[in-house]
């Protein structure tokens, strides 16, 4: 069977390497077995690098007590101290408060998602930290800090009704909070002004129209309409004579860009598009109120500067070798910006004094001193069966001999998509000697609306033939071995696994589900309240609405748990069991199926995880990594620690 299935995999493709395949390296050594500890459990991480307001202190999120947390120092002092967030999970992200004296961070409860906003000070980095939005079962967010007033915060909270978020003052000396902005029930995002003032919203109005409005007179007024498909709209900001608004947008156009909205009349002008792209994100100045800078990934990311200054800047960080800039902060006035600058096998953290020119070295990847083990990173770009053009990422180890072993890493969202850069689970399925094949499949985001709206209707149809295809042309450019290829991946990434092992189950060798969905019907029963207004319309016109007969017929065509009987090979399926987004029951009940059928499946849930693929403490991180390095050992025969 997967010697037939090997040879019509290639004759699907061209002989030889197909266009767009990097060539294949010479075949070496293996490289250094690289232990799981220090990929998801490293005592050397560090990363988030944020200076202070006033310019005086970093902050930083770095290993202390088993997890990670902030710490933080003075600039020129070695002073460094952690924050005690008396907690066992981990911190990912932080922000200074205006004072420059305390410091703000989100947390959860045993991986349920519902964030929590924290404060904290660096005069008593030992003291319990306080809960500024203290309701069980809420969520909430840093909305604006406000740098005018450091006693003031704005928080985006759902604390009144969990299907809603309002915007709140909070005062970091009385703790007091003060409703500024009550959400009628369909508003999806806000806006602030640098004061911490709701200047304007968007909300959800009907089956597929949003509204973008401003506050004006008193009220609020329309001032611009969206169809359901120009869902991605982001505010940024007011422009600095307060008479318009930055937006990336993509209303009325096929990719998302840069434009400035004038409020008093709704114009709209185009101050920034990329001729194939979207734009992924912006970097704003709170000094000058305008845009500093748009980012693309037309395969490494592309950075397109509008200020001469913040071009010089980067310049002292660049390399010959491909690299890319996360900018992470400026102090008030931006006399200091930190920045990282990364490769796919790590990065490096560096402050600027934009005045003198001088660069300092922060702090690196624990990765880095292993690049040498570490795999490279390519674009790639595949045709599929009908002609529509994808592009994704190809990763192969050192020592990799060719045609080997491949494992097919699947995104989530589907509203989303991969990007070139360091990649833990990329690095080590590679280090254990696989290749990795990424793909962005039609639905992705980055390519604009049309290749977004190729998904419609196409949950484990055309989306899935991409996957397919993706393999399909691997093997025909002699990188994959057929009979040695796995799929794996989380969320969406975890549905299309379940798709893989039981649509085309002759095609995957073995496969990997994390917090998957396996039926479309019941996954609806159990989404978050917060997603009515947002992603469940969406939902609704990719996938199927369960309330119409037609559509439920077709969602249960299209899951995974009523083809549980065509699974051939092996599955392990992980799930988080206070998973807010996709209900630990829809792991529980493909595994339920699976075994009434007799087949090979392993099953691991965590008890105090969510969603997430990154974990909130280290022994669970390092538990799901030894579970999946020893299945793919066992299935594909690559090596293990």
């Amino acid at each position: 069977m997967r010697r037939a299935l090997a040879l019509a995999l290639l004759a699907a493709g061209c002989a030889g390497t197909p266009a767009g395949s990097p060539a294949p390296p010479a075949a070496t050594a293996p490289p250094e077995l690289i232990a799981l500890r220090h990929f998801f459990a490293s005592r050397e991480a560090n990363w988030g690098y944020r200076v202070s307001p006033d310019g005086t202190r970093l902050g930083w999120v770095a290993s202390h007590g088993g997890r990670s947390t902030v710490h933080f120092r003075t600039l020129g002092a070695d002073d460094a101290r952690p924050i005690d967030t008396h907690s066992r999970r981990t911190v990912y992200s932080f922000t200074w408060a205006a004072d420059s004296r305390r410091i703000l961070y989100l947390h959860d409860t045993g991986g349920d998602e519902n964030y929590h906003v924290y404060l904290t000070s660096i005069e008593r980095p030992d003291a319990p930290p306080v809960d500024l939005t203290p309701v069980a079962g809420s969520r909430a967010w840093i909305h604006r800090v406000i740098r005018s007033d450091p006693s003031q915060v704005i928080v985006a909270w759902n604390g009144r009704d969990r299907a809603v978020f309002d915007l709140y003052r909070v005062n970091l000396d009385t703790r007091e909070r003060t409703l500024i902005a009550e959400n009628s029930g369909d508003v999806i995002e806000w806006l602030t002004d640098w004061e911490g003032r709701p200047r304007a919203r968007i909300r959800h109005v009907g089956p597929d129209e949003r509204r973008l409005e401003v506050l004006r007179d008193g009220g609020w007024v329309m001032l611009q309409r969206f169809d359901l498909e120009e869902f991605n709209v982001q505010m940024l900001g007011l422009t600095p004579d307060d008479r318009g608004l930055w937006l990336l947008s993509s209303r009325g156009r096929d990719r998302l860009s840069l434009v400035r909205v004038d409020i008093a009349t709704g114009t709209e002008s185009l101050v920034y598009e990329d001729p194939k792209l979207d734009l992924e994100w912006a970097i704003m100045s709170e000094r000058t109120r305008a845009p500093l800078a748009v980012v693309t990934y037309p395969g490494r990311q592309a950075i397109h500067v509008f200020d001469p200054s913040l071009e010089t800047d980067l310049q002292l960080l660049r390399r010959d070798s491909p690299t890319g800039f996360h900018i992470l902060s400026f102090d008030a006035d931006e006399r200091y910006v930190t920045v990282e600058v990364f490769t796919e096998k790590g990065y490096e953290n560096y402050l600027v004094d934009r005045r003198t020119k001088e660069k300092r070295f922060l702090g690196r990847s624990q990765m880095v001193r292993f690049a040498d083990a570490l795999a490279t990173t390519e674009p790639i770009a595949v045709t599929a069966r009908d002609g529509v053009r994808l592009h994704g990422y190809l990763t192969r180890p050192p020592g990799y001999v060719a045609p080997g072993p491949m494992v097919l890493v699947v995104h989530g969202g589907h509203w989303a998509r991969d990007y070139w850069g360091f990649s833990s689970v990329v690095q080590v399925l590679a280090n254990r000697g696989y290749a990795v094949l990424q793909v962005n499949y039609r639905g992705s985001t980055g390519y604009g609306r049309a290749f977004r709206e190729l998904a419609i209707g196409e949950y484990a149809g055309k989306m899935h033939d991409d996957l397919i295809d993706a393999v399909r042309w691997a093997v025909a450019g002699g990188i994959a071995d057929a009979a040695r290829v796995a799929i794996y991946g989380g969320s969406y990434g975890g549905y299309a696994s379940l798709v893989g092992m039981t649509f085309t189950p002759e095609v995957f060798a073995c496969g990997v589900a994390i917090v998957g969905i396996s039926n479309l019907l019941s996954f609806y029963e159990a989404v978050p309240p917060y997603w009515q207004a947002t992603y469940v319309p969406l939902f609704h016109r990719y996938v199927g609405d369960p309330s119409r007969p037609e559509d439920r017929r077709r969602l249960e065509e299209k899951s995974p748990l009523f083809k549980a009987h065509q699974v051939q090979r092996p599955l392990l399926i992980i799930h988080g069991a206070r998973d807010s987004r996709v209900n630990v029951r829809e792991s529980e009940q493909m595994v339920a199926a699976l075994r009434q059928a007799g087949k090979d499946v392993r099953y691991v849930v965590f008890p105090d995880e969510g969603h997430r693929r990154t974990y909130g403490n280290w022994r669970n991180a390092l538990r799901h990594y030894g579970e999946v390095e020893d299945f793919l050992a066992r299935c594909l025969g690559g090596r293990k620690s």
